[in-house]
């Protein structure tokens, strides 16, 4: 693999930028995590279930405000406190 100082300029900055973003996420507290994690099954849940397969979203206690509400169409969920 070529050394990262031969990429081109572009690419160089992607990766640079790829690495800030992966020491800000985990810095983040563990609840942020988890709420983001709850973000992303909401976001692929309608399009596994278009699909015909299961999609769990776990439902968090006490936060209802950040992360609103999804249909879940039968699957069950787990609930976070």
């Amino acid at each position: 693999m070529e050394a990262v100082d031969k990429l081109r300029p572009e690419i160089a900055r992607l990766i640079a930028a790829k690495q800030e973003r992966r020491h800000k996420l985990a810095a983040l507290p563990f609840p942020e995590k988890v709420r983001i994690v709850v973000q992303l099954q909401r976001m692929v849940a309608p399009i596994l279930r278009a699909r015909g397969r299961p999609a769990r979203v776990w439902r968090l206690t006490g936060d209802s405000a950040a992360v609103p509400p999804v249909p879940r169409g039968g699957s069950g969920g787990t609930t976070i406190s």
